[in-house]
């Protein structure tokens, strides 16, 4: 018995291929007309599904965005993506189904929020190729439901939704940046004024100590040397001309005194040498005010002044002491020299009260120029203190104005672009196909529903017959009784049946094969009559 179970089988040739067909043939076509069956009961029993589609097509910006930029940062993948989210919400969703009064039966047996999840599946919104080749895509929505009208009719108020949604979300989103960079202005505005108030009070209470006036105080410092300098430079001169003054108001009144006590006075050679001192005492006077004292013409003047004036000295000590005076002088010479001194004195007296307030004059500028130095030089002084309070000031100043600047900047480009976005010159949505009527449906797929359901009865068929087979170990034919027993073969005796017990089995099958046919036949045919019956 085990040497008999383990004998392998013999390697199958065609006439064994074709006996096994011909022996499980009604096991092969049983499962494919069972399958072709049933699948088309399920084919046209399952509801037909129609699709609408519409085609919206997105408008860019028409002005270069190089020229207004938007200030949204979505790009349109968010865009579409909220869009899509917003009409897919269940708010939406059950509006609609109670709008056009969708899923009725599926509202019987399920909840609410089923039936939305459900509608969802049905709703398809994707971006498709460029328009003739072009990069912007367009959106395709679509809606899938078993009435071709009604889905024609939610796929159009998908769209509407669509549409009023990308207007009005561009809208709100440019509204919400004009917003925000209004109360990022007034913020920055805010701040820089807090900013500035602190930088006036800290400028105010430390005026001239600033470490930004360390360079003008410096300036004003060497200015002010400068004018002491020119002062002191003034008041030497003025002391020179009220010396100069004083001594022509010496000889003036000598002079006079000499004429009142009734001295002759025509002393030509006394008159001529203080004619010429006059002179070069003011020709130096007038040289001192424009060049230094190192300068050649200025010390030739002075040397010759100087030998004038001893000459004068020796002419009037002569003139004193001579004794031949001329007594006979006419004493309307007399009176006419004597108004002459009195009106030189005169003269002088008035030029050295000028002197005088002149020189008050520059005393009291001398005075005020070093007490304007001493306060600049106690500004350097103390100029570093507060420095690194001041240079915070001044940076968060500085940051303050660049963020208001930069604010007003964004502000305006919002302004810009909100203005862009209301007169319809932003990016849009445009409809390019309304929503369809589909005239087939897409699902089911009939056509391949009913080769699939043949093709797997076939396959379960095979399947079937490789089976029996494999579990069948009997002796089929000559061939299987030589190799398997290893004797000669000399003759068989084929099977002899009652012919009447034959006939009458193969009448049964026949009948149970066409009975079979006809009711698959039936069932095929009345599901095909109640899909047109209920279609009509």
């Amino acid at each position: 018995m085990l040497d008999r179970l383990s004998v392998p089988r013999r390697p199958f040739d065609f006439e064994d291929y074709i006996d096994i067909l011909r022996r499980n043939i009604r096991w092969i076509v049983a499962p494919a007309f069972a399958g072709l069956v049933l699948s088309t009961v399920v084919a046209f029993f399952l509801p037909d599904t129609f699709m609408s589609q519409a085609l919206v097509r997105i408008v860019p910006q028409q002005i270069n965005p190089n020229m207004v930029q938007s200030v949204t940062s979505q790009d349109l993948a968010d865009r579409i993506s909220g869009m899509a989210q917003t009409i897919e919400s269940r708010d939406n969703l059950t509006s609609l189904i109670t709008k056009y009064g969708l899923y009725k039966s599926e509202l019987k047996r399920e909840p609410m929020e089923d039936v939305v999840n459900e509608m969802k599946k049905a709703i398809e919104i994707r971006p498709t190729a460029g328009i003739a080749g072009g990069s912007l895509p367009a959106l395709q929505v679509s809606f899938k439901y078993n009435d071709r009208n009604v889905a024609q009719r939610v796929c159009q108020d998908l769209v509407t939704t669509l549409m009023n949604e990308g207007a009005q979300g561009t809208l709100e989103a440019q509204s919400a940046a004009q917003q925000y960079f209004q109360a990022e202005v007034k913020q920055a505005q805010k701040d820089l004024s807090d900013i500035e108030q602190k930088l006036t009070q800290f400028r105010m209470k430390n005026a001239g100590r600033l470490p930004d006036e360390v360079q003008l105080n410096m300036n004003q410092v060497n200015n002010l040397e400068n004018r002491l300098g020119s002062l002191g430079e003034a008041s030497n001169r003025n002391t020179q001309e009220r010396m100069m003054l004083e001594t022509q108001f010496n000889i003036a009144k000598e002079r006079l005194n000499a004429i009142k006590d009734g001295a002759p006075q025509r002393n030509e050679r006394l008159m001529e040498l203080d004619r010429t001192i006059q002179n070069l005492q003011t020709q130096i006077a007038q040289m001192k005010q424009r060049y230094t004292p190192d300068f050649p013409d200025l010390q030739t003047a002075e040397q010759q002044l100087g030998l004038y004036q001893r000459q004068r000295d020796e002419v009037a000590h002569q003139a004193a002491t001579r004794s031949d005076i001329d007594s006979t002088e006419d004493n309307s010479t007399l009176a006419r020299e004597r108004l002459e001194a009195q009106a030189q004195i005169k003269g002088l007296q008035v030029q050295l009260d000028a002197n005088k307030m002149d020189a008050k004059q520059i005393k009291t500028e001398v005075a005020a120029t070093n007490a304007a130095l001493k306060n600049y030089e106690s500004r350097l002084e103390s100029a570093p203190i507060g420095e690194q309070e001041y240079t915070e000031l001044m940076r968060d100043h500085n940051l303050a104005k660049q963020r208001y600047d930069k604010a007003q900047l964004d502000l305006q480009k919002a302004v810009i672009s909100m203005d862009l976005q209301q007169r319809k010159q932003g990016e849009t949505l445009e409809l390019l196909d309304s929503a369809s009527l589909p005239a087939t449906p897409t699902a089911p797929k009939r056509q391949m529903i009913i080769p699939l359901g043949l093709f797997a009865g076939l396959i379960l068929g095979l399947v079937l017959v490789v089976m029996r087979e494999l579990k069948d170990t009997s002796l089929k034919n000559l061939k299987d009784a030589r190799l398997y027993t290893q004797l000669s073969i000399l003759g068989s005796i084929p099977l002899l049946e009652n012919d009447l017990v034959v006939q009458r089995r193969k009448q049964i099958m026949w009948v149970g094969w066409a009975t079979a046919a006809l009711a698959g036949l039936a069932i095929m045919g009345l599901s095909v009559a109640r899909y047109y019956i209920h279609k009509a």
